[in-house]
């Protein structure tokens, strides 16, 4: 057979394959339990969050893990949103983003939020400076995928950076500042993922687009945001 899907989703890897075997046979116990198969699957867990920590150049601390992308994004959107409908009741997004995040946007504004959605070119991206029209004072969140995962625009993020004002790690998290949330799960094992470095603040990845698990994902979430759980 010949594999041309890998977008949607890519067959995973032997050692993959092994270690989800290893931690279903052998280290099976709750990782919340205080003997010792517990404590060993805590430590399969914490090894696992801080390895995607390195990926990222983020702390370990800062990674929820989620049952995919789907989750993360929707986590997300309506977590940082709903946490913070007293600052402001507007969020951003674009037209061409995943149906986790156009639909968790759907139900904000049925919550009463509004929601400006950005058209893109004919290439699939879009123009920083229709970010720039669209920021309001009431604007609480904006979301800008990575990479498209219909037909692989990367949107310029660097520029939308520039546009929020973001400066590299370090930047402080006021009340007033607009969050900025990223879906890179088409980007993640492709291309460079470093949230810290533009002032990301929520950054979804998912492990069955580079050859992990189907069910697994994780949410970056800048230290010191609070989302509500859903």
């Amino acid at each position: 057979m010949i594999y041309l899907d890998n977008s949607a989703t890519t067959r995973p890897r032997p050692e993959v394959v092994a270690a989800v075997n290893a931690a279903l046979a052998d280290d099976f116990g709750n990782p919340s339990s205080l003997h010792g198969l517990g404590v060993r699957a805590e430590r399969v867990v914490e090894e696992a969050r801080q390895a995607l920590a390195d990926a990222l150049g983020v702390a370990a601390g800062e990674i929820v893990f989620t049952s995919g992308g789907t989750e993360a994004n929707n986590l997300a959107l309506l977590g940082a949103a709903r946490a913070r409908r007293r600052q402001g009741d507007h969020v951003v997004a674009t037209r061409v983003e995943h149906p986790s995040v156009l639909q968790a946007c759907a139900m904000l504004e049925e919550e009463g939020f509004r929601v400006t959605y950005l058209d893109v070119d004919r290439e699939g991206a879009i123009d920083p400076s229709d970010l720039a029209r669209a920021l309001t004072p009431e604007t609480v969140l904006v979301s800008i995928m990575y990479v498209n995962n219909e037909v692989g625009t990367v949107q310029p993020l660097e520029a939308v950076a520039r546009v929020l004002g973001r400066v590299p790690a370090g930047a402080p998290v006021g009340a007033g500042r607009v969050l900025w949330h990223v879906d890179a799960v088409q980007a993640f094992g492709k291309l460079p993922v470093r949230p810290r470095r533009l002032g990301i603040d929520l950054l979804a990845v998912s492990a069955h687009k580079i050859h992990g698990p189907k069910g697994v994902g994780a949410l970056y979430v800048r230290g010191g945001i609070t989302l509500q759980p859903l």
